[in-house]
C-alpha cells in the first residue's frame, strides 16, 4: 500500500506544481475593474486553504476535502480604450472517503488538480460601457488521468455599465467545453455602492466559492469589512485511465452561502476569514463518453477558510 502523505508534504507538492505549470484558468479579472493609463501593468495574487468538512452520503459512505487555490493575474492598460491580461491559476484537492469503497462501480479518486490559464481582454467604448471577454484552457484531472482527456476549454463574455459612480450593472455569459458536455451559464454583473459603508458586489476574487454569486459588503471601519453571499459551484475533472471505467468523469456541484471577515493589512495586502455551508451537493460519475452512471447526493457540511491576497 501507498504511504499517505502528510498535510505538509501535499500543501509542498501544491505550490511545487503551482511553479511548475505556472497556468490556470479560473478567474482572470472582474468585468468591473477598470485599467490605469497606458502602458502601466498591475499583479495581483492570492493564496486560499480550505477545509471541506466531513459529511455522509445517501445510503453509505462519508468524505472531507482539503483545496487550496492559488491565483495570479497581470493586467496591462493599451491605450485609452484596451486592456489586456493574463490570469494563472492551480487548484489542488485532496478527498479522504471513508466506508465506501467505489462509486457505481468507479474507482474513487484522492488527488484532484486544475492548473489553467486565461486571456482577459477589455473593451471600453467610453467612460460608462465596458466588454470582455475572456478565453480558458484548463487541465482538470485526479491523479493517474491522461493529460489529452482532462483538458477543458471556454470563453466569458460580459457587458456592464456605469450608470455613476456608484453603480454599474452588466449581464454575462460562460460557454465551456467540459469533458463531453457543453455547459452555457449566464450571470449577472453588479458593483452598487450603497452608502459610505455599504456594497453589494459580485466576489469575483480566489476564495471558498470562487468567482461569481452575490456578497453583501459593510465595512464599519477603513482597514475592515465583513461580507455575507451566496454562490453556485459546478466542475467536472477526469478520472484515472484505469480500472473497472477507465477514463471516467466526476462531476461536483453545490451552493453555497457564506459569510467573510476581511483586514486590509496595508494599501495592498489583505486576509480574509470565511465560512459557510455547501448544501444541495452532489456527486455524478459518467463513463468516459460522458454517460451517466449514477449520482449521490450528500449532506450540509460547513467549510472555512483563510485567503492572503495583494497587488502592486
Amino acid at each position: 500500500m501507498t504511504p499517505r502523505r502528510s498535510v505538509p508534504a501535499r500543501l509542498a507538492l501544491c505550490l511545487f506544481l503551482f511553479a511548475v505549470f505556472a497556468a490556470a484558468p479560473a478567474n482572470a479579472r472582474s468585468p468591473l475593474e477598470g485599467g490605469k493609463s497606458s502602458g502601466n501593468t498591475t499583479y495581483r495574487f492570492s493564496y486560499s486553504p480550505i477545509y471541506q468538512f466531513e459529511t455522509s452520503m445517501d445510503n453509505d459512505g462519508r468524505f472531507d476535502v482539503q483545496r487550496h487555490l492559488l491565483r495570479f493575474e497581470a493586467a496591462r492598460s493599451m491605450g485609452k480604450h484596451w486592456s489586456v491580461g493574463l490570469g494563472l491559476s492551480f487548484d489542488y484537492e485532496h478527498w479522504n472517503f471513508s466506508n465506501i469503497s467505489s462509486l457505481f462501480g468507479v474507482d474513487l479518486w484522492e488527488d484532484v488538480f486544475r492548473p489553467g490559464i486565461s486571456i482577459p481582454i477589455f473593451y471600453d467604448i467610453n467612460a460608462n460601457w465596458r466588454f470582455g471577454i475572456i478565453p480558458s484552457v484548463e487541465f482538470a484531472g485526479a491523479s493517474g488521468a491522461k493529460i489529452d482527456k482532462s483538458i477543458s476549454y471556454g470563453s466569458v463574455f460580459s457587458a456592464a455599465y456605469a450608470f455613476g459612480p456608484d453603480l454599474i450593472l452588466g449581464v454575462g455569459t460562460g460557454v465551456f467545453e467540459r469533458f463531453e458536455q457543453w455547459d452555457v451559464f449566464p450571470f449577472f454583473v453588479v458593483d452598487w455602492k450603497i452608502d459610505e459603508r455599504l456594497r453589494l458586489t459580485n466576489p469575483l476574487r480566489a476564495g471558498p466559492v470562487g468567482p461569481a454569486g452575490l456578497e453583501l459588503v459593510y465595512s464599519p471601519l477603513e482597514s475592515l469589512e465583513v461580507g455575507v453571499g451566496g454562490a453556485y459551484r459546478s466542475y467536472r475533472f477526469r478520472l484515472r485511465d484505469r480500472g473497472a471505467v477507465p477514463n471516467g468523469i466526476a462531476d461536483v456541484d453545490f451552493w453555497s452561502p457564506f459569510a467573510r471577515l476581511g483586514w486590509r493589512l496595508s494599501d495592498h495586502y489583505q486576509v480574509d476569514l470565511s465560512g459557510g455551508a455547501l448544501v444541495g451537493g452532489r456527486i455524478a460519475v459518467e463513463d468516459e463518453k460522458g454517460h451517466r452512471l449514477g449520482r449521490r447526493d450528500y449532506d450540509a457540511t460547513p467549510f472555512v477558510g483563510i485567503t492572503f491576497r495583494g497587488r502592486f
